[in-house]
Formats: C-alpha cells, structure tokens, sequence
C-alpha cells in the first residue's frame, strides 16, 4: 500500500571541497534507482543553469557560484539513488558521488483478541522492522509483507500459553529509531501507537563516496537536514 510523506521534508548534498574563485563549471547527475537520469549544470563564464529531465523539486540550495550544493524538497522514496557531482576549477576537476537512502520509522500497534492471540504489528517501515517478546511463556510468529514502494509490513504473532499473565511486552528495533521502541498490553490497555525518527549519515570506504541517510517521519514535522 502507498504511504504519504511529509511534504516539507528537504535534503541538501554537498559537492566536494574546492575553491570557488577559479569556477568553470559545476554539474550534478543525478540517477535515481527507478532508473530516471537529470542533469543539473552551471556555466561560470556565462553565469547560466541550465536543467535536463530534472523535476522542479531539484534545484541549487543558493548561487552556484557561491556554492553549487543540490537541495531536494520535498524527498520521496523514489529520489533514493546515486548523485554525483562534478565540480571543475583553475585547479583541476574534483568528483564526489554521494548514496541516497530514505529510511522509513513503521507504524507500531500492539493488539490482541479473544482466543488468546496478541499481535505486534510494525506497518511500512523501510527497511523492515525487527520485533522480539519479552515473554518466553509463548510461541510466536512472524511474517512479512513487501509493498511495491519498497516499505515492509512485519507481524508478529504470540499465543500466549498462560491466558491469565497480565502484561506482554513487544520490542521493535529499526534503523529509523534512535533506540528500541518497546509497548505493553495490560487489560486496560489494548491498543497502543508509537512511531521513531532519526537521522543518520554514514561514511562509506571511500574517501570520495558518502552515504547519505534520510528519514521519512510520520506524524512528526522534521527539522531541515543540512549534512556534509
């Protein structure tokens, strides 16, 4: 099932270090993993952008001239993908490739019905959420289900072989949280909804490759990311 983002969400990737008062050009590429391809160009001696097959969402976070950084807004699931830019000065010609990854913090409810059975649900998380139970008085089982958006939908099932136990704890990790969200079912208490966020950026091997992680937060408005 589709999932609707935040539409206030933004990212802004850096292009490498490199003195910008000898600029020639700057030119992002831009290839998602849907397998579309944009290009976005700055020519110093002209002081002209120009843009291929880029949607309006793409554009310089200020002057090129001053700095050629790339802002997306709003971030999609669909801008996941490799962007490189290409930055060429009196010095010579620098490259940087910077990983997209949208992550998306799943939904949590933790339920249960009459025969016994509770339910731990993590909905459209990306990746798929991991879920564990305190308890070790019952048998558990988990299934999972991949959307065509590329969000997984885990459940986790526990028959509770001692009806009469009156709390049962389920555990979710995900990357998208900043620690394990964890919800307990007492009598009183059937149904329960959280939901994680963070953001993470990790380095890569490379010196001149960068994984940028974003996330999708639900039901909580995002602070801008600006990242290096």
């Amino acid at each position: 099932s589709s999932k609707e983002f935040p539409s206030f969400l933004e990212a802004v990737l850096r292009c490498p270090n490199a003195s910008v008062s000898s600029l020639i050009s700057v030119v992002w590429k831009i290839r998602s993993k849907t397998g579309s391809h944009c290009l976005l160009a700055y020519r110093a001696d002209t002081n002209k952008t120009d843009k291929t097959n880029c949607s309006e969402k793409m554009t310089w976070e200020s002057s090129p001239y001053h700095d050629p950084a790339l802002q997306i807004h709003p971030v999609r699931l669909a801008d996941e993908g490799n962007y490189t830019c290409e930055i060429a000065t009196g010095d010579g010609t620098f490259c940087l490739v910077s990983a997209l990854t949208v992550l998306v913090p799943p939904a949590v409810t933790l339920t249960h019905d009459n025969n016994g059975v509770v339910v731990c649900q993590a909905s459209a998380g990306k990746p798929a959420a991991e879920i564990s139970w305190a308890q070790e008085n019952g048998h558990s089982t988990e299934n999972k289900t991949h959307h065509t958006n590329g969000t997984v939908t885990t459940l986790s099932s526990m028959s509770m072989i001692n009806s009469t136990n009156a709390h049962v704890t389920c555990l979710v990790t995900h990357p998208a949280m900043n620690q394990t969200q964890t919800i307990e079912l007492s009598p009183s208490e059937y149904h329960l909804s959280v939901t994680g966020l963070c953001y993470l950026v990790t380095p890569c091997t490379s010196l001149l490759y960068q994984c940028v992680t974003l996330v999708l937060e639900v039901g909580f408005e995002p602070q801008v990311l600006n990242y290096i």
